[in-house]
């Protein structure tokens, strides 16, 4: 029996004035979801142990059954991994995020939804000025980049994603500890670098917002993840493109599909990964897909997005997948909230997040719907989240 595992990253969430005082997922239109739980087994999963942030890492190792407290220094040599970025023994790798600020304050953390092909550009002007013998400036998603620290890796600073420092005085969030000093000298200079690029001077022409910060953040250093097939037993494939799910695939042997005209942000090709799981599950056992568009429309703090984001996730992701195991695919479905993400605030939530086990073997516990208050109420938490796995391999069996 093979096992469909689709994590809607920044599904969950929390009462929305805008809707009425209900969340996303009490707002969508969302069928198949539904019918998954009223015939399946529900439940929640805490996304990520005390102490660590999911969307750095820890729900990404834990969905494939690692114990992120174990791996907790990984941070963004995850997101390395996904753009083939060597981190040297001896290195550190931050995460750098280009977003929006002025003299104080960041009040846009996804510096306008810049594209990637303008991020490459401004990072070979930090590059230039900032770069060698130190630093190395690698292009990401676009707002979210890598900036490897050479020779840095005793170095311990703390840092604070954008998103949370977002509306607040950015000073009492730069980093701190050992090196930290150096890393504020980056994000200092970098503003006059950033300002006076030809980027940021036509998306201001444009009425767009500018990257006007580089904000490392996300510390990570060169740690082994053992390969899953020889832990597992179990043959995997993952499908997405977000960067610390797919880096952690890779660094575990898992092959990874990325579907042409996926992005993670709206109007992502979001069916292409719906088939790429199905010609994944020709010849393996487990088969990981990352929907990242509704954690998107959190970042953008955009409430009509991410009920539109899970509505498409329900007809072009779950529909497609739903209807072949129906039609014989010998398949359990799983599908799992992601991390929870406000669209209030954009940023991060530490709950726990409702997940659906259908298929085969599972009996049905509630006729309710994909809701965080049904999934509380299901009785059914999974703490820490990487018991997740053991489980559904142990259905399997």
């Amino acid at each position: 029996m093979k096992t469909l595992v689709v994590v809607a990253s920044g599904a969950a969430d929390r009462p929305v004035e805008e809707l009425g005082g209900r969340t996303p997922l009490e707002a969508a239109a969302t069928p198949v979801l539904d019918r998954l739980v009223q015939t399946g087994r529900m439940g929640q999963i805490l996304p990520a142990p005390a102490g660590l942030r999911p969307e750095e890492g820890a729900f990404a190792l834990a969905l494939f059954g690692l114990d992120a407290r174990s791996y907790a220094d990984a941070g963004a040599t995850l997101d390395a991994a996904a753009y083939d970025i060597d981190v040297g023994p001896r290195d550190q790798v931050l995460r750098l995020s280009l977003v929006t600020a002025d003299e104080t304050t960041i009040f846009d953390a996804a510096g306008g939804g810049i594209s990637r092909d303008e991020a490459v550009l401004l990072l070979e002007a930090l590059e230039e000025e900032l770069g060698e013998p130190e630093f190395a400036f690698h292009a990401g998603t676009g707002p979210r980049n890598l900036l490897v620290w050479k020779g840095a890796r005793d170095l311990e600073v703390r840092t604070v994603p954008p998103y949370e420092v977002a509306g607040k005085k950015r000073a009492a969030c730069l980093p701190k500890g050992a090196g930290a000093a150096t890393l504020r000298k980056v994000i200092e200079r970098g503003v006059a670098i950033l300002a006076a690029h030809d980027v940021n001077e036509l998306r201001r022409e444009l009425g767009e917002n500018a990257a006007s910060l580089a904000w490392p953040w996300g510390p990570g250093v060169s740690v082994p993840l053992p390969d899953f097939t020889t832990r597992t037993g179990a043959e995997a494939h993952a499908v997405g493109v977000q960067p610390t799910f797919v880096g952690a695939a890779r660094l575990q042997g898992i092959p990874v599909t990325r579907p042409e005209g996926a992005t993670g942000r709206p109007g992502s090709n979001v069916r292409g990964k719906a088939a790429a799981a199905l010609a994944a599950a020709e010849s393996s056992d487990l088969v990981f897909v990352h929907v990242d568009t509704a954690a998107a429309a959190s970042a953008a703090r955009d409430f009509v997005a991410k009920v539109e984001a899970l509505e498409r996730l329900d007809g072009y992701v779950l529909g497609p997948l739903v209807r072949a195991v129906e039609g014989g695919l010998p398949a359990r479905l799983v599908v799992i909230g992601g991390e929870a993400a406000s669209v209030e605030t954009g940023r991060y939530l530490p709950d726990a997040v409702p997940f659906v086990v259908h298929g085969a073997g599972v009996r049905s516990t509630r006729k309710t719907a994909f809701t965080e208050v049904a999934a509380r109420d299901a009785g059914f938490q999974v703490d820490p989240a990487h018991e997740l796995l053991e489980f559904l391999l142990h259905l399997s069996n």
